[in-house]
């Protein structure tokens, strides 16, 4: 498995070396100069663990470091209260409504526009929005995305990965547009995917309520 720590870029190897219904003993996993990794106690790692047939990921507490078995050296981190699995897609895409901004941006850099609309997904590394007109594959847009919990508004470049074209009846359509979030931070990227987080909670736990 990998951890990140905090907004650090830089991703950590390790392997659970024990597993209990309160946390999960990782092996102490070292920088790249091999020097063993100590966080500050209290801090969010995001850890990614593969599984035979899927992937894994989560968000956890550090809590400290033991030895485990008396012998190997272990983070202990919390045992996370959610815990995510998917596929084959890198990130998972989650409904959310978002006011965006897009500008398109043209090959000699010019901008154009402002065009106001609403986000149909967001991924960690993608999003989605409703387009009164096509555009072109790879084509750059300047975006501005807006109320996204603990980013607030996010500006970054986005290219176009597909448009596809939507009837709204038998005369009006309008383009939902993918496109990939490009240059994201650690820290934006982390912040981005535990808002899906509680979004995709939010919506288990109003569909189960709502069977009820």
């Amino acid at each position: 498995m990998e951890f990140f720590v905090d907004n650090d870029d830089e991703r950590y190897t390790s392997r659970i070396e024990d597993l209990t219904p309160e946390r999960i003993a990782a092996a102490l996993p070292v920088n790249k100069q091999r020097v063993p990794v100590i966080p500050r106690k209290g801090s969010k790692v995001y850890a990614l663990a593969v599984g035979e047939q899927c992937r894994y990921r989560f968000f956890a507490t550090y809590l400290g470091t033991a030895r485990q078995d008396g012998r190997i050296p272990v983070w202990i981190v919390s045992r996370p209260e959610t815990v995510e699995r998917h596929q084959n897609r890198e990130f998972v895409r989650v409904r959310v409504d978002l006011r965006v901004r897009a500008r398109l941006v043209a090959e000699d850099g010019s901008i154009g526009d402002a065009i106001e609309t609403r986000s149909l997904d967001l991924s960690g590394n993608g999003i989605a929005i409703v387009m009164s007109q096509a555009v072109e594959v790879d084509s750059q847009m300047a975006l501005e995305i807006f109320d996204i919990p603990n980013v607030g508004t996010l500006e970054i470049m986005g290219r176009v990965a597909r448009c596809q074209r939507v009837m709204l009846d038998e005369e009006h359509a309008v383009y939902h547009v993918g496109l990939f979030l490009e240059h994201l931070s650690r820290r934006t990227l982390n912040a981005i995917v535990r808002y899906l987080f509680s979004e995709q909670r939010r919506a288990i736990a109003k569909g189960i309520n709502g069977s009820i």
